[in-house]
Protein backbone atom coordinates (compact mmCIF):
# COMPACT_ATOMS: atom_id res chain seq x y z
CA UNK A 1 0.00 0.00 0.00
CA UNK A 2 1.20 3.25 -1.00
CA UNK A 3 2.45 6.00 1.16
CA UNK A 4 1.04 9.60 1.46
CA UNK A 5 3.66 11.96 1.64
CA UNK A 6 3.39 15.43 4.25
CA UNK A 7 3.48 17.11 1.35
CA UNK A 8 0.56 15.48 -0.47
CA UNK A 9 -1.54 15.96 2.58
CA UNK A 10 -0.81 19.32 3.19
CA UNK A 11 -1.61 20.15 -0.25
CA UNK A 12 -5.65 19.18 0.24
CA UNK A 13 -6.19 21.07 3.61
CA UNK A 14 -8.14 23.94 2.25
CA UNK A 15 -11.31 25.36 0.18
CA UNK A 16 -10.69 27.01 -3.46
CA UNK A 17 -12.69 29.90 -3.98
CA UNK A 18 -14.90 28.71 -6.14
CA UNK A 19 -15.94 25.77 -3.38
CA UNK A 20 -16.49 28.89 -0.56
CA UNK A 21 -18.58 30.84 -3.13
CA UNK A 22 -20.51 27.53 -3.94
CA UNK A 23 -20.85 26.46 -0.07
CA UNK A 24 -21.86 30.17 0.46
CA UNK A 25 -24.61 30.16 -2.31
CA UNK A 26 -26.15 26.97 -0.74
CA UNK A 27 -26.57 28.36 2.26
CA UNK A 28 -28.00 31.53 1.17
CA UNK A 29 -30.52 29.81 -0.62
CA UNK A 30 -31.23 27.02 2.38
CA UNK A 31 -31.27 30.71 4.42
CA UNK A 32 -34.19 32.15 1.97
CA UNK A 33 -36.44 29.12 2.18
CA UNK A 34 -36.33 28.19 5.82
CA UNK A 35 -37.24 32.47 6.43
CA UNK A 36 -40.09 32.08 5.23
CA UNK A 37 -41.23 29.38 7.18
CA UNK A 38 -39.30 30.78 10.38
CA UNK A 39 -41.55 33.80 10.11
CA UNK A 40 -44.51 31.86 9.50
CA UNK A 41 -43.89 29.87 13.22
CA UNK A 42 -43.62 33.07 14.89
CA UNK A 43 -46.89 34.36 13.39
CA UNK A 44 -48.23 30.92 14.54
CA UNK A 45 -47.11 32.10 17.88
CA UNK A 46 -48.00 35.11 18.19
CA UNK A 47 -52.02 33.99 16.86
CA UNK A 48 -51.79 31.51 19.46
CA UNK A 49 -51.48 34.17 21.87
CA UNK A 50 -53.95 36.09 20.32
CA UNK A 51 -56.20 33.90 20.72
CA UNK A 52 -55.82 32.97 24.41
CA UNK A 53 -56.12 37.19 24.98
CA UNK A 54 -59.62 36.82 23.39
CA UNK A 55 -60.46 33.46 25.71
CA UNK A 56 -59.43 34.70 28.92
CA UNK A 57 -61.32 37.67 28.08
CA UNK A 58 -64.45 35.22 27.48
CA UNK A 59 -64.12 33.85 30.14
CA UNK A 60 -63.54 37.19 32.56
CA UNK A 61 -66.88 38.08 30.94
CA UNK A 62 -68.85 34.74 31.60
CA UNK A 63 -68.00 34.84 35.03
CA UNK A 64 -68.98 38.48 35.39
CA UNK A 65 -72.14 37.65 34.31
CA UNK A 66 -72.59 34.64 36.49
CA UNK A 67 -71.99 37.19 39.64
CA UNK A 68 -73.53 39.86 38.24
CA UNK A 69 -76.48 38.98 35.81
CA UNK A 70 -74.78 41.06 33.22
CA UNK A 71 -71.67 41.52 30.80
CA UNK A 72 -69.38 44.00 32.14
CA UNK A 73 -70.54 47.73 32.21
CA UNK A 74 -68.95 50.10 29.65
CA UNK A 75 -68.95 53.87 30.92
CA UNK A 76 -69.26 52.41 34.21
CA UNK A 77 -72.25 54.86 36.08
CA UNK A 78 -73.22 52.25 38.64
CA UNK A 79 -70.06 53.63 40.35
CA UNK A 80 -71.21 57.31 40.84
CA UNK A 81 -70.45 60.27 38.65
CA UNK A 82 -70.49 60.29 35.17
CA UNK A 83 -69.54 56.69 34.93
CA UNK A 84 -65.77 57.51 33.43
CA UNK A 85 -64.53 53.88 32.93
CA UNK A 86 -64.30 51.08 30.34
CA UNK A 87 -65.88 47.72 30.80
CA UNK A 88 -62.34 46.09 31.42
CA UNK A 89 -62.28 48.18 35.09
CA UNK A 90 -65.43 46.14 35.84
CA UNK A 91 -63.78 43.16 34.66
CA UNK A 92 -60.12 43.11 35.91
CA UNK A 93 -61.14 41.14 39.50
CA UNK A 94 -62.00 38.10 36.71
CA UNK A 95 -58.76 38.48 34.54
CA UNK A 96 -56.60 38.12 37.79
CA UNK A 97 -56.05 41.83 38.44
CA UNK A 98 -58.05 42.16 41.72
CA UNK A 99 -55.77 44.74 43.18
CA UNK A 100 -55.88 47.19 40.45
CA UNK A 101 -58.85 46.86 41.04
CA UNK A 102 -59.37 47.59 44.00
CA UNK A 103 -56.61 51.19 43.76
CA UNK A 104 -59.01 52.71 40.89
CA UNK A 105 -60.22 55.60 42.67
CA UNK A 106 -64.03 55.47 40.83
CA UNK A 107 -65.61 58.21 42.70
CA UNK A 108 -63.40 61.05 41.63
CA UNK A 109 -63.73 64.69 42.99
CA UNK A 110 -66.93 64.47 45.74
CA UNK A 111 -66.87 68.70 45.56
CA UNK A 112 -67.40 68.65 41.47
CA UNK A 113 -69.51 66.06 41.13
CA UNK A 114 -69.53 66.66 37.32
CA UNK A 115 -66.09 65.87 37.15
CA UNK A 116 -65.09 62.73 35.59
CA UNK A 117 -62.87 60.45 37.62
CA UNK A 118 -60.63 58.57 34.94
CA UNK A 119 -57.83 60.75 35.60
CA UNK A 120 -56.91 63.62 32.96
CA UNK A 121 -56.82 66.82 32.86
CA UNK A 122 -58.79 68.61 30.25
CA UNK A 123 -60.40 72.07 29.90
CA UNK A 124 -63.27 71.43 29.69
CA UNK A 125 -65.62 74.57 29.25
CA UNK A 126 -62.65 76.97 30.21
CA UNK A 127 -61.75 75.41 33.35
CA UNK A 128 -59.11 73.43 34.25
CA UNK A 129 -60.19 69.96 35.89
CA UNK A 130 -57.53 67.79 37.28
CA UNK A 131 -58.81 64.48 38.21
CA UNK A 132 -57.23 61.68 41.08
CA UNK A 133 -53.47 61.66 40.85
CA UNK A 134 -53.87 57.87 41.61
CA UNK A 135 -55.78 56.83 38.19
CA UNK A 136 -53.19 59.14 36.46
CA UNK A 137 -50.60 55.91 36.85
CA UNK A 138 -53.07 52.94 37.11
CA UNK A 139 -54.29 53.76 33.37
CA UNK A 140 -50.93 53.53 32.22
CA UNK A 141 -50.73 49.84 33.66
CA UNK A 142 -50.05 47.94 30.48
CA UNK A 143 -52.11 44.49 30.42
CA UNK A 144 -50.73 41.91 28.03
CA UNK A 145 -53.94 39.87 28.07
CA UNK A 146 -55.06 43.31 26.16
CA UNK A 147 -52.65 43.35 23.35
CA UNK A 148 -52.16 41.21 20.30
CA UNK A 149 -48.25 40.34 19.95
CA UNK A 150 -48.70 41.28 16.35
CA UNK A 151 -49.75 44.69 17.00
CA UNK A 152 -46.30 46.70 16.52
CA UNK A 153 -47.82 49.68 17.97
CA UNK A 154 -45.88 50.95 21.57
CA UNK A 155 -48.20 49.40 24.65
CA UNK A 156 -48.32 52.78 26.24
CA UNK A 157 -50.23 55.07 23.81
CA UNK A 158 -49.37 58.81 23.91
CA UNK A 159 -51.98 61.86 23.57
CA UNK A 160 -55.25 60.17 24.34
CA UNK A 161 -58.43 61.48 25.26
CA UNK A 162 -60.98 60.75 27.89
CA UNK A 163 -63.73 59.66 25.52
CA UNK A 164 -66.83 61.41 24.31
CA UNK A 165 -68.79 63.00 27.04
CA UNK A 166 -66.18 62.27 29.22
CA UNK A 167 -63.55 64.78 28.63
CA UNK A 168 -62.58 67.36 25.87
CA UNK A 169 -60.74 65.93 22.63
CA UNK A 170 -57.84 68.79 23.14
CA UNK A 171 -57.52 66.89 26.55
CA UNK A 172 -54.44 64.21 25.99
CA UNK A 173 -52.87 61.63 28.65
CA UNK A 174 -50.68 58.71 28.39
CA UNK A 175 -52.45 55.33 29.01
CA UNK A 176 -51.67 51.63 28.36
CA UNK A 177 -53.28 50.45 25.37
CA UNK A 178 -56.70 48.07 24.23
CA UNK A 179 -56.07 45.93 20.72
CA UNK A 180 -60.15 43.95 21.78
CA UNK A 181 -62.80 45.87 21.90
CA UNK A 182 -66.39 45.17 22.62
CA UNK A 183 -69.15 44.27 20.24
CA UNK A 184 -71.94 47.07 19.66
CA UNK A 185 -73.37 45.29 17.05
CA UNK A 186 -73.91 47.02 13.36
CA UNK A 187 -74.56 51.20 14.33
CA UNK A 188 -73.82 54.32 13.50
CA UNK A 189 -73.74 57.16 15.17
CA UNK A 190 -71.81 59.05 18.04
CA UNK A 191 -67.93 58.46 17.48
CA UNK A 192 -68.43 55.31 15.73
CA UNK A 193 -70.16 57.67 12.40
CA UNK A 194 -68.25 56.87 9.62
CA UNK A 195 -70.24 58.28 6.90
CA UNK A 196 -67.05 57.14 4.46
CA UNK A 197 -68.08 53.72 4.21
CA UNK A 198 -70.73 52.83 1.90
CA UNK A 199 -74.65 51.14 2.84
CA UNK A 200 -73.43 47.98 1.55
CA UNK A 201 -76.44 46.49 -0.94
CA UNK A 202 -77.56 49.88 -1.62
CA UNK A 203 -75.60 50.08 -5.09
CA UNK A 204 -71.71 49.92 -3.90
CA UNK A 205 -70.46 47.92 -4.08
CA UNK A 206 -73.37 45.77 -4.79
CA UNK A 207 -76.80 46.04 -5.00
CA UNK A 208 -80.07 43.89 -3.43
CA UNK A 209 -82.82 46.24 -2.62
CA UNK A 210 -84.25 43.97 -0.16
CA UNK A 211 -80.96 43.66 2.05
CA UNK A 212 -80.08 47.99 1.61
CA UNK A 213 -83.70 49.21 2.92
CA UNK A 214 -83.89 46.41 5.84
CA UNK A 215 -80.37 46.29 6.95
CA UNK A 216 -77.71 49.01 6.09
CA UNK A 217 -79.30 51.95 5.36
CA UNK A 218 -76.65 54.49 7.86
CA UNK A 219 -79.91 56.04 10.61
CA UNK A 220 -82.07 53.13 9.44
CA UNK A 221 -83.91 50.68 11.19
CA UNK A 222 -81.10 47.53 10.54
CA UNK A 223 -78.00 50.33 11.12
CA UNK A 224 -79.34 52.73 13.79
CA UNK A 225 -78.39 55.74 15.02
CA UNK A 226 -77.28 55.90 19.03
CA UNK A 227 -75.61 58.19 21.15
CA UNK A 228 -73.32 58.57 24.60
CA UNK A 229 -75.98 60.46 26.76
CA UNK A 230 -78.47 57.63 27.12
CA UNK A 231 -77.83 55.55 30.18
CA UNK A 232 -78.01 52.03 30.81
CA UNK A 233 -77.95 50.18 27.14
CA UNK A 234 -78.26 52.73 24.67
CA UNK A 235 -81.82 53.09 22.76
CA UNK A 236 -81.23 51.27 19.71
CA UNK A 237 -77.76 49.23 20.06
CA UNK A 238 -78.19 46.50 18.30
CA UNK A 239 -74.74 44.79 19.38
CA UNK A 240 -73.81 43.22 23.22
CA UNK A 241 -72.18 46.82 24.34
CA UNK A 242 -72.84 49.98 24.07
CA UNK A 243 -71.85 53.63 25.07
CA UNK A 244 -73.15 52.94 28.51
CA UNK A 245 -73.81 49.68 29.31
CA UNK A 246 -73.86 46.00 28.32
CA UNK A 247 -76.30 43.05 27.50
CA UNK A 248 -76.76 40.45 29.66
CA UNK A 249 -75.98 36.62 27.86
CA UNK A 250 -79.83 35.72 28.08
CA UNK A 251 -80.37 38.96 25.66
CA UNK A 252 -78.44 37.47 22.92
CA UNK A 253 -81.54 35.72 21.31
CA UNK A 254 -79.65 34.96 18.35
CA UNK A 255 -77.71 32.54 20.37
CA UNK A 256 -74.15 32.89 21.77
CA UNK A 257 -72.13 30.56 19.19
CA UNK A 258 -73.44 33.05 16.37
CA UNK A 259 -73.04 36.56 18.21
CA UNK A 260 -69.18 37.89 18.44
CA UNK A 261 -68.58 39.69 21.99
CA UNK A 262 -65.00 40.69 21.68
CA UNK A 263 -63.04 41.39 18.27
CA UNK A 264 -59.58 43.00 17.88
CA UNK A 265 -59.19 46.18 17.04
CA UNK A 266 -55.77 47.78 16.22
CA UNK A 267 -57.12 51.70 16.63
CA UNK A 268 -55.19 52.43 13.21
CA UNK A 269 -55.27 56.15 12.29
CA UNK A 270 -56.03 55.17 8.63
CA UNK A 271 -55.91 58.00 6.48
CA UNK A 272 -56.54 59.34 3.25
CA UNK A 273 -53.30 59.11 1.67
CA UNK A 274 -53.34 56.25 -1.30
CA UNK A 275 -49.62 55.72 -0.80
CA UNK A 276 -49.47 55.02 2.92
CA UNK A 277 -52.27 53.19 5.30
CA UNK A 278 -50.97 55.35 9.18
CA UNK A 279 -50.73 51.96 11.24
CA UNK A 280 -50.35 54.37 14.01
CA UNK A 281 -52.68 54.37 17.34
CA UNK A 282 -55.64 57.16 17.16
CA UNK A 283 -56.37 59.04 20.34
CA UNK A 284 -59.14 56.22 21.32
CA UNK A 285 -56.62 53.44 22.52
CA UNK A 286 -56.30 52.92 25.94
CA UNK A 287 -57.96 50.46 27.75
CA UNK A 288 -59.44 53.09 30.85
CA UNK A 289 -61.19 54.62 28.27
CA UNK A 290 -64.93 53.80 27.75
CA UNK A 291 -64.74 55.28 24.29
CA UNK A 292 -61.71 52.93 23.02
CA UNK A 293 -63.05 49.68 24.27
CA UNK A 294 -65.91 49.36 22.20
CA UNK A 295 -66.89 49.69 18.44
CA UNK A 296 -69.14 48.51 15.77
CA UNK A 297 -68.56 45.97 13.23
CA UNK A 298 -70.29 48.22 10.55
CA UNK A 299 -67.13 48.72 9.00
CA UNK A 300 -65.16 46.22 7.29
CA UNK A 301 -62.28 44.06 8.24
CA UNK A 302 -59.12 45.97 7.76
CA UNK A 303 -60.54 49.01 5.95
CA UNK A 304 -57.52 50.60 4.11
CA UNK A 305 -59.87 51.88 1.32
CA UNK A 306 -59.06 55.16 1.06
CA UNK A 307 -62.41 56.24 -0.31
CA UNK A 308 -63.84 54.81 3.09
CA UNK A 309 -61.78 56.73 5.15
CA UNK A 310 -62.40 60.39 6.26
CA UNK A 311 -58.69 61.41 6.45
CA UNK A 312 -55.84 60.92 8.92
CA UNK A 313 -56.41 60.41 12.09
CA UNK A 314 -60.28 59.88 11.93
CA UNK A 315 -60.80 57.94 15.35
CA UNK A 316 -64.90 57.13 13.80
CA UNK A 317 -63.57 55.05 10.94
CA UNK A 318 -61.27 52.41 12.57
CA UNK A 319 -62.78 49.02 13.37
CA UNK A 320 -62.45 45.19 13.65
CA UNK A 321 -58.53 45.14 11.94
CA UNK A 322 -55.93 42.56 12.99
CA UNK A 323 -52.13 42.51 11.61
CA UNK A 324 -52.56 38.41 11.25
CA UNK A 325 -52.15 37.89 7.08
CA UNK A 326 -55.65 38.26 5.77
CA UNK A 327 -57.82 37.41 9.01
CA UNK A 328 -58.77 39.02 12.53
CA UNK A 329 -59.97 37.36 15.50
CA UNK A 330 -62.85 37.76 17.71
CA UNK A 331 -64.54 35.69 20.67
CA UNK A 332 -67.90 34.51 20.25
CA UNK A 333 -70.47 34.88 22.98
CA UNK A 334 -69.89 31.25 23.73
CA UNK A 335 -66.90 31.66 24.99
CA UNK A 336 -65.17 30.30 21.87
CA UNK A 337 -62.66 32.11 19.99
CA UNK A 338 -62.77 32.18 16.05
CA UNK A 339 -61.21 33.60 12.95
CA UNK A 340 -62.92 35.51 9.98
CA UNK A 341 -61.18 36.20 6.83
CA UNK A 342 -61.10 40.03 5.79
CA UNK A 343 -63.24 39.13 2.44
CA UNK A 344 -66.24 38.14 5.12
CA UNK A 345 -69.17 38.67 3.29
CA UNK A 346 -71.35 42.21 4.70
CA UNK A 347 -74.18 40.45 5.33
CA UNK A 348 -72.56 37.67 7.48
CA UNK A 349 -70.43 40.56 9.43
CA UNK A 350 -73.73 42.00 10.10
CA UNK A 351 -75.56 38.84 11.55
CA UNK A 352 -72.42 38.21 13.65
CA UNK A 353 -72.56 41.66 15.14
CA UNK A 354 -76.51 41.84 16.25
CA UNK A 355 -77.86 39.66 19.18
CA UNK A 356 -81.22 39.14 18.45
CA UNK A 357 -81.53 39.89 14.58
CA UNK A 358 -83.02 36.67 13.57
CA UNK A 359 -80.59 36.68 10.85
CA UNK A 360 -80.44 33.36 8.72
CA UNK A 361 -77.10 32.50 7.84
CA UNK A 362 -74.39 30.22 8.12
CA UNK A 363 -71.60 31.52 10.23
CA UNK A 364 -68.04 30.20 8.44
CA UNK A 365 -65.67 28.24 10.46
CA UNK A 366 -62.07 28.91 9.67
Amino acid sequence: MPKLSFRRLQGRGGFTLVELLVVIAIIGILVALLLPAVQAAREAARRMSCSNNLKQLGLAAHNYNDTFGQLPYNNDAIWGRRGSFSWVCGALPFMEQQPLFDKIDYIGNAANPGEPPYGNTENNGGTLLTQPGNNVLLRQTILKVLLCPSNQQPNLRTNQNGGYQNGSSGSQFSGAGIDYVGNMGHIWGGWKDCGAVPDFYCGIPSNNPVLCNTYFVKGGAGTPWTEVGYTDLNQHVNGVFAYRGSARLADILDGTSNTIMFFEDMHWNGGNNPQRHDRNHTVDAAWMSPLAAINTLRNPMNNKNPAWLQGAGDVRCHGWSSNHPGVAGATLADGSVQYFTENLDHFVRYALATKDGNEAVEVPTR
